[in-house]
């Protein structure tokens, strides 16, 4: 695995939210510090690639350290660790250092979600925000969406067998692009459940589901990812109906990226504690790919054109988090992508 990210926790942070850190599938390398101020020669000796603190009632002589860090260290990511009550008040402080936030305590796959986005320098809002989103996507078409349908059986019970073949056949294809919308549907539902961690635990085989989900692949497409997979079974604790789907949801995302004319590679690697599911790829499609961007919903579709990718991405790192997982992305010397899901097993 590739080497760790090292963390700096300044000032009064829980002693589970540093435990937890420490319990991340990266193991990144975790240093408690007192003070910003006070040790900050001890800081540039450790060189952290994120500092996480919590500010204390005064706190301009320690964003002005922060500040100063950010100098030397233009890379260096900052995390405010804040009560729901103190958000508005941290908000400002965060803007002056260009931080981002935490709000402790804090729910399942959030602080994972903190860390790569500040790792990776993201710009995009919080996950909740596009998990509400989708939640409320949902609810707004399942309503119309089951109103249609029903009509649609009823005017199909009409219709006379023998002397209506047509207009049956014209109503059948209609249901059927009802059923591919209801599908669209159900899993944005999926994905705003997933949100909050397995709804029920059992063990399932992430190997197994990987390979259910070969088994459902579009045979007609001769464009397809290489996967390898490990001839031991790949265990973990969690819900088996949210990880099948984010294992088909990453089987068709690679799918779609060769079909594309990538060169892609879905690889399942069994580590100390710890499931990988790694996607590979290269092409001349993903030379302008901006890694801050890899799990904004709907942003592969808008960089590969003709290609819908849709939810993939972000739905699989919604359950990865959800199961207190890891998703990280990065560039390899050769341009390639890789594309990391890391997973308690």
């Amino acid at each position: 695995m590739e080497r760790s990210v090292r963390i700096a926790v300044v000032g009064r942070v829980a002693d589970d939210l540093v435990g937890a850190l420490r319990q991340l599938p990266l193991q990144p390398q975790v240093r408690s510090f007192p003070s910003v101020c006070d040790d900050s020669d001890a800081l540039v000796r450790f060189h952290p690639e994120l500092l996480l603190a919590q500010l204390g009632p005064e706190p301009a002589e320690e964003i002005g350290a922060m500040r100063l860090l950010r100098q030397l260290w233009p890379t260096l990511a900052i995390v405010l660790v804040t009560s729901p009550a103190g958000e508005l008040h941290q908000t400002a402080h965060a803007a002056r250092i260009g931080a981002r936030l935490l709000l402790y305590p804090h729910a399942p796959g959030q602080l994972a979600a903190i860390v790569e986005q500040a790792l990776q320098g993201s710009d995009r809002p919080r996950a909740e925000v596009f998990v509400d989103l989708a939640h409320g996507i949902a609810d707004e078409i399942n309503n119309p969406l089951m109103f249609l349908s029903g009509h649609l059986q009823l005017l199909r019970a009409s219709l006379d067998p023998t002397t209506d073949a047509a207009r049956r056949g014209q109503v059948d294809a209609a249901m059927q692009g009802i059923g591919r919308i209801q599908a669209s549907v159900d899993r944005l539902r999926l994905l705003s459940s997933a949100a909050g961690g397995p709804r029920r635990r059992e063990v399932v085989d992430l190997a197994d589901l990987v390979q259910q989900a070969i088994a459902r692949r579009a045979r007609q497409q001769p464009e397809q990812a290489q996967v390898h997979l490990p001839s031991s079974p790949c265990r973990l604790d969690g819900d088996a109906d949210q990880l099948a789907a984010a294992a088909m949801a990453l089987l068709e995302f690679a799918d779609g990226l060769a079909r594309g004319g990538a060169a892609v590679q879905l690889e399942l690697l069994a580590r100390a504690g710890v499931l990988q599911l790694r996607l590979t790829a290269a092409g001349d499609a993903l030379q302008q790919w901006r890694l801050p961007q890899t799990f904004e919903p709907y942003y592969p579709s808008r960089l590969l054109q003709g290609h819908s990718h849709g939810l993939a991405l972000f739905l699989v790192q919604t359950v990865v988090l959800g199961h207190r997982g890891q998703a990280t992305a990065r560039r390899t010397d050769d341009e390639a992508i890789v594309i990391d899901f890391l997973l308690p097993a």
